[in-house]
């Protein structure tokens, strides 16, 4: 068992996750620990200033999704089944079926208390303490010497280990694994017994922070991303949505492209008219921000330009774009908030574009009810 004091794991965990440096994984912590954490009561009082500082800073960077109250247990409570999940990815806790059968155990019960976030301060606040979740990872080290080698899994080797390097012909090599990559080494030995697959653990836990998981939107299968209740509640907030947009467009090409294909996917499969129009929408704000964004930046053809071919975007989105050809200015101003004029001004119409057979945009117009403008 791990040092269960929130003390301890504000001090080795939780700040360094948010505000960088080496994180410490040590041991498991039981779903008893956030009881124990809230007869606690706020941490030592440089941890906490230290902790709500960081937690500010992220809030900043996303936009106003939330304000620093007392810190929130639900988000700690979401932290612990992090750390968890962290610790079995070590080699040697891979294989150990009795091991990941019960952090699979602990984590669904404290996933369980933690439940889905419903409002803008939960879904602010947890991703205040995990957004940097993603810039996560292990580094590993190989020692070779003249007497054989040894490996150091997230741990620098001792500094008697490298010395005399040339006498005592020492090479080191590191690899650096990101998050992702140590998640899907879950895989392995989970053999033919589901009872210590992992893997719906590490979803859930993704799904419980809107905003982080999709700062980690673009991760491979069997990972990969689908839009969770939570997360499609999220996106009905104007404060969230904006919140994602910004961590969409600073992820770039690859986590709009996975946005599209899950928002394709979840059409297809049958979603609600208000869930539908609520994507409508975030997809048409993601291509709004982002042509007004090139062309700040000089990307893209000025409005009026006689190359009205070039692309507006700095990022293709051919669902949004088709989004944007298909409803016309009049519509998508009454979904945005803008008026045709402006919208007009940031994707001018292109003359030369030609309507696809299949509309890429088809199964979310369908999906929300709203008919294209023939005009």
């Amino acid at each position: 068992m791990a040092d269960a004091t929130l003390d301890h794991f504000i001090a080795k965990f939780v700040l360094p996750l948010l505000a960088g440096g080496q994180v410490s994984v040590e041991g498991l912590l039981g779903p008893g620990v956030i009881a124990e954490w809230a007869k606690q009561g706020r941490p030592e009082m440089g941890l906490w200033a230290k902790l709500s500082q960081a937690m500010r800073q992220q809030l900043a960077h996303d936009g106003a999704v939330g304000e620093m109250g007392e810190i929130p247990l639900d988000a700690l409570g979401l932290a612990a089944v992090w750390h968890n999940l962290i610790a079995v990815t070590h080699p040697e806790a891979r294989n150990k079926k009795a091991l990941r059968v019960r952090v699979k155990q602990w984590s669904e019960a404290m996933l369980g208390w933690v439940d889905v976030p419903r409002t803008r301060a939960e879904v602010g606040l947890r991703h205040a303490m995990l957004g940097r979740l993603g810039a996560l990872g292990r580094v590993d080290t190989h020692v070779e010497f003249w007497a054989g080698y040894a490996d150091f899994v997230g741990v620098a080797p001792p500094d008697s280990l490298l010395a005399w390097p040339n006498v005592r012909r020492v090479k080191s090599s590191r690899t650096r694994l990101d998050l992702v990559e140590l998640l899907r080494g879950l895989d392995r030995g989970v053999l033919e017994d589901p009872e210590g697959d992992l893997r719906g653990v590490v979803r859930a836990a993704l799904a419980a922070s809107p905003l982080t998981d999709l700062t980690l939107i673009d991760r491979a299968a069997p990972l990969g991303f689908v839009w969770s209740p939570g997360a499609l509640n999220a996106m009905g907030d104007v404060a969230l949505r904006g919140a994602a947009v910004r961590i969409l467009l600073g992820r770039g090409a690859s986590a709009i492209r996975a946005l599209e294909q899950a928002t394709l996917v979840l059409c297809r499969e049958g979603t609600t008219e208000g869930v539908a129009q609520t994507l409508l929408r975030l997809h048409l704000e993601l291509v709004l921000s982002d042509a007004m964004a090139a062309r700040l930046g000089s990307h893209g053809a000025a409005a009026g330009s006689a190359n009205a071919t070039v692309t507006v975007t700095a990022y293709p989105q051919p669902l949004a774009m088709d989004l944007v050809a298909r409803l016309g200015a009049q519509k998508i101003a009454a979904l945005v908030g803008l008026s045709p004029d402006e919208v007009q001004r940031t994707i001018p119409p292109d003359p030369t574009r030609q309507n696809p057979r299949d509309p890429p945009s088809a199964p979310l117009l369908a999906a929300a009810n709203m008919t294209e403008n023939r005009a």
